[in-house]
């Protein structure tokens, strides 16, 4: 029997369910397709109805031009949603996270002399770090396993010396000019920390290695990136869409770090610690330049802006596999066979048990993980009147799904498009920040579009002006729902007098008997 044990080895598939723990958490994060899924899906479905367009035809506005900078991930997004609903765009993300997990496995095991242990256990790390705020129903999911994947391509590169493994950098740079164009410039900023490691420095302490062959692969992939339905305009589109000051002081992801003023920033702070703790303090003399770069440029990337920290966690934490490689047993083989054994049984079982709960819970909840939208009654009532071509007001977050349910909005989480600088004709996403600042006075506003309805949260600085009852307003409640916190007002010469006179008796009606219910309360 003890023999038995000592010779016992593990199979691969003990190492595959590790790779359950996340995936599972993945299933139980991504419960439902992001906000921003809503404007993918309408220009995915005109994309491939209609193909690539270069004049906005979804908003309100007319004439503004665009550079649909993800329209082929829009174009999957749409596809999948067709085929197989709200559950082919969650599946979507769990397999591409898959991807994810896979491909940080492989760089660990690249650079740890295949510590398997080691590469399994920083995989998991990372994994469940970018899950918990960023592995959610966008192209960025596709883009950080092409940006994996350059990791595993340039890694392999310097140990094999191969040049023909270089082909995938073209590959890459095609790949993500058209699935993500804002993020095709990562490729060669994670590039460049490789480029600085291919000199002989010595107070770098560099590695050095052929440089030839590389930079002939970052100027292929350079210049593949003009292969686009935008050429030039795809590439410079980031320059021109993310320098504006107001979308940094009033889209959440775009603001700079601050220690203690959300989760996602206290989260950070964290990491940060610890993995500077474990550069510092392994590093034994031989640290890469290449990994300093990687983590000094994208922790300064997530100090500008907090959506920056999905590429600090992409990129900061794998080289621990690295400086840890000698202090972690290599395999099972390495740990007394006793224990080998017993650890085995209860990870093998614990994968499996966190894989068929999900599951469970999948099957148990389907219907709560359909693509749903607090919006979905308002603008039901509102389709009773409203068509293709009617002018809608709704709020930032909200007009992805105007769009989604055929309608014109104002404005919409494509914060670029309503940039001056892009579409060459108005300062849409300005003029909405100094609405909801008072900058611009609502009654103003409001005469200057004449919108057909309005679609308004409780927190929207219009409604202050839209709920008053001493002032003309040209617009009365079609919709209110005290639950979502949103309400719905029509254009008074869209409805004649007995249509407008039964909706404003309905309403008022719903109005008291919600007082007599919180009353009661």
């Amino acid at each position: 029997m003890a023999k038995k044990i000592k010779e016992y080895c593990p199979s691969k598939w003990v190492y595959i369910l590790f790779f359950t723990l996340p995936i599972v958490y993945t299933l139980l994060m991504v419960k439902s397709p992001d906000n921003d899924m809503w404007y993918l899906l309408s220009e995915g479905r005109y994309i491939l109805n209609h193909g690539i367009y270069h004049i906005d035809p979804l908003s309100m506005h007319q004439g503004f031009e665009i550079i649909v900078q993800n329209w082929l991930s829009a174009s999957i997004f749409y596809t999948l949603y067709t085929l197989f609903g709200e559950m082919g765009l969650i599946s979507f993300v769990v397999l591409f996270n898959f991807f994810i997990c896979l491909l940080l496995y492989k760089v660990c095991m690249q650079i740890s002399d295949r510590n398997k242990i080691l590469s399994i256990v920083t995989m998991f790390i990372v994994d469940i770090n970018l899950t918990s705020h960023f592995v959610v129903t966008r192209p960025q999911v596709i883009s950080f396993v092409i940006l994996l994947a350059l990791i595993l391509v340039l890694e392999k590169y310097i140990q094999k010396e191969n040049p023909k493994i270089l082909i995938w950098i073209p590959i890459l740079s095609l790949l993500e000019i058209n699935l993500h164009a804002s993020l095709w410039w990562m490729l060669f900023l994670f590039m460049l920390p490789y480029v600085i490691d291919s000199f002989k420095i010595p107070f770098l302490n560099t590695q050095g290695f052929k440089k030839k062959p590389l930079f002939i692969a970052i100027l292929i992939a350079f210049l593949v990136g003009f292969i686009n339905p935008y050429g030039y305009k795809a590439i410079t589109f980031i320059f021109t869409s993310f320098s504006d000051p107001t979308m940094h002081r009033y889209i959440n992801e775009l603001l700079p770090f601050t220690f203690g003023a959300n989760y996602l920033c206290n989260h950070m702070a964290i990491i940060i610690i610890i993995t500077t703790l474990i550069y510092v303090l392994y590093r034994k003399g031989n640290i890469r330049i290449r990994y300093v770069c990687l983590y000094c440029g994208t922790l300064i990337l997530g100090m500008l802006s907090v959506k920056g920290f999905s590429h600090f966690i992409l990129v900061s934490i794998f080289p621990i596999a690295y400086f840890l490689k000698d202090v972690f047993p290599k395999d099972f083989d390495d740990i007394d066979a006793t224990f080998k054994r017993v650890i085995t049984i209860i990870i093998a079982s614990f994968g499996c048990a966190a894989l068929v709960f999900a599951t469970a819970l999948y099957i148990r909840d389907f219907n709560t993980f359909k693509l749903k939208n607090t919006l979905e009654d308002a603008v039901n009532v509102m389709a009773q009147k409203a068509n293709s071509n009617s002018t809608v007001y709704s709020s930032f977050n909200d007009g992805g799904y105007i769009e989604f349910r055929g309608f014109k909005p104002y404005i919409d989480p494509r914060a670029e498009v309503y940039l001056k600088i892009n579409n060459k004709k108005a300062d849409i996403f300005k003029e909405n920040y100094d609405v909801q600042h008072g900058t611009i006075k609502a009654q103003e506003f409001i005469e200057k579009y004449n919108f057909d309805f309005m679609v308004v949260a409780y927190n929207d600085a219009l409604v202050n002006y839209l709920q008053k009852e001493d002032e003309e307003t040209n617009y009365f409640v079609i919709y209110d729902n005290f639950e979502t916190k949103y309400r719905v007002y029509a254009r008074n010469d869209l409805y004649d007098d007995n249509e407008r006179n039964e909706i404003i008796s309905n309403y008022t009606q719903a109005v008291n008997i919600a007082k007599e219910k919180s009353a009661n309360k």
